[in-house]
């Protein structure tokens, strides 16, 4: 049986990592002195905005597997009854999304790091885009629920159930 609502380590990884996220995609810059030195062939520079962006994205990393070992250990709440299967599909997609992105940015921004690749670069700092459209929308499906739909979605990701 699906719980109620999110536990109360549900909650706060949830808003934690969705700090941590904003922090990297806000201050992305951080790193990029560091970067400029590898790209340059100079080797890496590990400045106080390196270690930062770094320690932030290693966090997230962290974070999201234990987020995944309670999210298939304790469950997650049903969705609200009434959604239609394409709603359905829609909500089950873009979490998927999302922890594809907490995921792989970090893994290929570490890798772009530590091999010095440029593509892999290019690829990670594709991710500040996706996580930008990713996280309207689900701005945006949570707000549809709130204001809207006015199904309490919302409600399990305030309060413990």
């Amino acid at each position: 049986m699906a719980p109620k609502g999110y536990s109360r380590g549900q909650i706060a990884l949830h808003w934690g990592m969705a700090g941590l996220i904003a922090v990297n995609l806000i201050f992305e810059d951080w790193i990029e002195a560091g970067w400029e030195s590898v790209e340059e062939g100079l080797g890496p520079i590990y400045d106080a905005g390196t270690l930062a962006h770094m320690a932030v994205g290693v966090a997230v990393l962290a974070l999201v597997a234990l987020r995944l070992v309670l999210r298939f250990g304790r469950g997650v709440p049903d969705l609200p009854a009434g959604m239609g299967g394409r709603e359905r599909l829609a909500a089950h997609a873009g979490h998927a999304a999302l922890y594809a992105l907490m995921i792989g940015v970090p893994v290929v921004g570490l890798m772009a790091w530590f091999l010095a690749s440029e593509d892999l670069a290019e690829l990670h700092e594709l991710g500040k885009p996706a996580f930008l459209v990713l996280i309207g929308l689900h701005v945006a499906a949570a707000v549809w629920h709130q204001v809207v739909r006015r199904d309490g979605l919302m409600d399990r990701m305030r309060r413990p159930g």
